[in-house]
This record gives C-alpha cells, structure tokens and sequence, in this order.
C-alpha cells in the first residue's frame, strides 16, 4: 500500500524553478502532493515547466519575476497567496556561478553574483516570511553551496555570495524559530546541470549528482516531522567534495 502524500494541502514557492535543480525540486515537492509556485523569468522556459507540472495533476502555478527586482518578487507572492490562501515553504534556489581571480573579477560580475545568489534570497524572504508567520510555521531551504564552507581559486566573488547567504539564513534560523518556521540550508557540489542525466556505468558519473538527487534531499527536508529541523547539510559525490590530499 503506497503511503499518502506527505504535503497535501501545502504550497510551496521555488525560485528558479524553471529549469535544472529548481525544476527537480519542484517535481519532487509535487510528487509529494505539495502545490508550487514556480517563480523565474517570463518565458517559453518557465511556461513549459509549469505545463509540465500540471499535466501530472499536480497545483503548480507560474510566477514570472526577477528575484532582484523589489516590486516583482511582492507581485510574485501576492499571487501566490491569492491563488492558494497560505504559504508553507519556500525554496531559495535561484543563482547563478561565475569565476575569476578577484583582481580580474569585474564589477559587473560581483554585482549579478551578489544580486541574484544573495539579494534575490533576501527579497524572497522579505515577502514571503510574514506569510510563513501567519500561517503559524513553515519551512525555508536555501540552497547554498561548498564555496559556503571552503574557498577555491578563482570564485572569490561566487563564495562571498555564497558565504553571505549561510549567514543570512542562519540569523533568519534564529529570528524565527519563534513562528515554528525551521530554515535549513543544502550545500551541494559538483551538480550535472546541464545536459541529459548521466548513465550509471558513465566514467564521469562518480563524481557528478543529478539535481534529481538533491530535490530527493529538499523533499526529505520538507516532509520531516514538524519538531524536526534540518541545519546545514552537504552534499556531494563520494569521488568529488573536498578529498584529502
């Protein structure tokens, strides 16, 4: 006998839903009967996702909105609530990854990391947080990084923004473990986001996880009992992470 789903009647809003690890995760939250608001850009990619997700049954809903924009991430929000009447989850995954030594590193390139990997969590949490509170609790995962624990040559921008946001979500940890909100931070690493999911026996797959893998951990996150909260977790092919030398 299967079990019943474990997140029926709760929404959930994912950034970055509309491709790669953001799109695993909502899937992996509707699989669990959860309803979710995809929040990303407007475009063919976000519809097709969104379409993909209801043509399984599932309550999905497409938010269009640039995480760094104020006025778009309340929109996205607002429409949210007014679509289901609550809110109880919010998954932090829009981000991006660019790299260069930090004397070469350009302005342009520390503003989009620290725009869309930090500010575009800080305003998702803004709007979205009174509507957790309201709702008497709820479940925020960010999804970080290893560049959150360790630096690496030539991502100083990429870690900043990634270390600003442990210490974001780790204060918010404390700000509302009164509201029965638990926060809980995945850092993963070495992630095949992009192409077709790797064979089994493929050389490379040793040292690659699927985002399916990871969505399979924010779920887990999810649906653990409501006394239950998750700190930081990382995650990472046994062959890869950091290997002692």
């Amino acid at each position: 006998m299967s079990s019943a789903p474990r997140l029926g009647g709760k929404v959930a809003l994912v950034t970055g839903a509309s491709r790669g690890l953001g799109l695993a995760i909502a899937q992996a939250l509707v699989a669990e009967g959860g309803a979710v608001a995809c929040l990303a850009r407007a475009g063919p990619e976000l519809s097709r996702a969104v379409s993909d997700l209801a043509a399984t049954g599932a309550g999905a809903l497409a938010v269009p909105a640039d995480v760094t924009d104020s006025g778009q991430v309340e929109r996205a929000v607002r429409q949210t609530l007014e679509k289901w009447g609550r809110l109880d989850i919010v998954v932090l995954n829009a981000g991006t990854w660019q790299g260069a030594p930090v004397h070469e590193t350009s302005e342009q390139m520390w503003d989009l990391l620290l725009d869309l990997n930090l500010k575009g969590a800080f305003l998702t949490l803004k709007y979205a947080v009174p509507a957790l509170i309201a709702g008497g609790g709820g479940t925020i995962v960010g999804i970080g990084s290893l560049g959150a624990w360790a630096g690496q040559p030539g991502a100083s921008a990429y870690a900043a923004s990634k270390w600003g946001l442990r210490g974001l979500l780790e204060s918010v940890a404390l700000e509302l473990k009164p509201h029965r909100v638990r926060v809980s931070l995945v850092h993963p690493h070495n992630i095949n986001s992009a192409g077709p999911p790797l064979a089994r026996d493929a050389p490379e797959r040793a040292r690659k996880l699927e985002p399916s893998e990871i969505a399979a951990l924010v779920a887990w996150i999810c649906t653990a009992p409501d006394h239950v909260s998750v700190g930081n977790v990382t995650i990472w092919p046994v062959a890869a992470g950091i290997m002692a030398q």
